[in-house]
């Protein structure tokens, strides 16, 4: 039988996600391994399978987060000649400072803090100097993490975007019976999609390219619900197309949608409008330049990550990689783009 656990405090897989995505101590990284696997509901002794790590070892890198805390539960006990830690005041005002931009502080840096930048700050400020890990770990103890911004076009309309949101507060007021629904569209071409990874040092990693103008299109929707339908269209994107997947639409997820798109031209079509004004669907059209207000973007997005770095030679090759993708890949919320 395994160890039965109960929830540990401040340990989730948000958090667990950041601290791995910049953590290089080899003992930290695995106990994060371990508690990413926990959270993902794995029992020590699958997580002992899957690593081959002592079971017990395992237990004992959680029960380190349960009994230190989050930071504290990575690292072990520092050696003789570790540097003074800051003191109550000097925390307060590395805090204050890491919550306003670094040209504030008179930095000719962009518009964030790196851990670096964070690093030379407390030399230059206190005399301190610590290790980039331990200088992480105390940014996370001021209230800020690692994220990556969402992008914002250069090309998006600021006026458009503030007429969008009174049509987002209207989406919120819709008919009850109605499903939020946003749609887009992508492309997988023949080739790869090449991403940033982790490889070892001191190789150089390749992958196969193409000059083939071949690929499969998608059109693909998240509903508020969380929901997700994808089809692939056999040709280019239209008006026609449109229609028909907005009839599918219609049989997937209930006769009245709410649909929010961009501003394609094969989604605006007088066809497109056409059929819209005959039938119980909205739409509701996304600003010019303003991939970061759909949710259906950073689902093809997760798709792209997990695809990519991997070589298809053909359409065949695509369309079982995509589709068996799509099984893994969780759909960002609607919500949280739109606060409905």
């Amino acid at each position: 039988m395994g160890k039965k656990r109960t929830k540990i405090p401040d340990l989730t897989k948000g958090r667990v996600r950041e601290q791995l995505a910049d953590e290089t101590d080899p003992k930290a990284i695995k106990r994060l391994t371990a508690a990413r696997e926990y959270l993902e509901g794995l029992s020590g002794g699958e997580i002992e399978t899957k690593y081959r790590w002592d079971r017990q070892t395992v237990y004992n890198w959680l029960d380190r987060f349960e009994e230190r805390g989050f930071d504290a539960a990575l690292y072990d006990d520092s050696r003789p000649g570790r540097p003074s830690e800051l003191s109550n005041q000097q925390f307060e005002q590395f805090t204050a400072v890491l919550h306003e931009l670094p040209e504030e502080t008179g930095y000719d840096a962009p518009a964030a803090w790196s851990t670096a930048l964070a690093q030379h700050y407390l030399i230059e400020a206190f005399d301190i100097g610590f290790s980039r890990r331990h200088v992480r770990r105390l940014m996370h103890k001021t209230g800020v993490s690692p994220k990556r911004p969402r992008p914002e076009p250069a090309s998006a309309d600021e006026e458009e975007r503030e007429e969008f949101e009174d049509s987002r507060k209207k989406v919120g007021y819709r008919d009850e019976d109605a499903t939020v629904v946003t749609i887009d569209q992508t492309r997988k071409a023949v080739g790869a999609d090449l991403y940033a990874a982790w490889f070892p040092v001191g190789e150089r990693p390749t992958v196969g390219v193409s000059v083939s103008r071949e690929g499969v299109n998608f059109l693909g929707a998240v509903t508020e619900y969380g929901e997700t339908t994808v089809l692939e269209c056999g040709g280019s994107f239209t008006g026609k197309v449109t229609i028909r997947f907005l009839e599918h639409l219609q049989t997937k997820f209930g006769e009245k949608l709410v649909v929010l798109l961009d501003q394609a031209t094969y989604f605006t079509a007088r066809a497109v409008k056409d059929f819209v004004a005959e039938e119980p669907i909205e739409l509701v059209y996304f600003p010019t330049g303003s991939p970061d207000l759909n949710p259906t973007e950073e689902y093809w997005r997760r798709l792209k990550l997990v695809l990519g770095n991997r070589y298809f030679g053909t359409c065949a090759k695509i369309r079982s990689a995509v589709w068996s993708a799509l099984e893994s890949i969780s759909p960002p919320g609607v919500y949280q783009y739109l606060c409905l």
